[in-house]
């Protein structure tokens, strides 16, 4: 097991700065934030996140196709079945297989899902971090390539929105 390059408390930086500092670095490896009982992991390659997942709770990749009128219920739910008939086959797969959704579609979805997953971390004030250089994400087809600085802003206006509205209420 590789040791962390990089070990810490989110009490003392914002995730921001630790991924622009990887983005700086060129790092590729993961990143692995925990609090409580959360936990994000952020692959990056050369600086740049390419995939994302989280423990917590996310908006998975079906209901944003449903949202977006793109999968009918009925068909996320006989996928989710076949899922649980057969581990480790993915949801988006299960569905474009079986004719239910187009696969760019379901390339969106989960890339919308990942870059949420990415938000949600922003707004992280407490827990603790590491990287681990060289893991990387196994078995995953589909992967983000986001510029992290327009995500980074992204995820600080949506914070701000959200922070706006509750103090207006």
């Amino acid at each position: 097991m590789i040791p962390p390059a990089l070990d810490g408390d989110l009490a003392h930086f914002f995730p921001s700065e630790i991924l622009q500092l990887l983005q700086l670095a060129q790092a590729s490896g993961r990143f692995e934030l925990t609090r409580e009982n959360e936990r994000v992991d952020l692959y990056f390659d050369r600086g740049r996140p390419v995939f994302a997942r989280t423990s917590g709770l996310a908006v998975r990749a079906g209901e944003i196709l449903m949202h977006r009128g793109q999968a009918q219920p009925q068909a996320v739910a006989r996928a989710l079945e076949r899922q649980r008939q057969q581990p480790g086959r993915r949801l988006g797969q299960l569905l474009v297989d079986n004719g239910d959704v187009q696969a760019d579609h379901v390339r969106e979805a989960v890339h919308e899902v990942l870059r949420r997953i990415v938000y949600g971390v922003l707004l992280w004030r407490d827990g603790r971090f590491r990287f681990v250089p060289g893991d990387v994400a196994v078995g995953e087809d589909i992967q983000l390539d986001l510029d992290l600085d327009r995500l980074i802003l992204e995820g600080l206006r949506i914070a701000d929105q959200e922070r706006a509205s509750r103090n207006a209420t």
